[in-house]
């Protein structure tokens, strides 16, 4: 399966990114139709922040540091 991985920055301060992940266990299909929805709704909710870049992923458990 796939996840949506977002990244949104502050348009005053483009090093202060967020990264976003909204949705899991998608096909890759989905992943590239609804990431474009999502962004265009979480940017209509923060109007503060831009997209940076956004990407559709394997959706892999990330292991915590130890």
């Amino acid at each position: 399966m796939t996840a949506l991985v977002l990244v949104f920055c502050l348009q005053g301060a483009p090093a202060s990114c967020t990264e976003q992940h909204p949705l899991e266990d998608l096909s890759l299909q989905a992943c590239l139709v609804r990431g474009q929805h999502y962004a265009a709704e979480w940017l209509a909710e923060h109007p503060k922040w831009i997209l940076s870049r956004w990407r559709c992923e394997h959706n892999v458990p990330r292991q915590k540091p130890a």
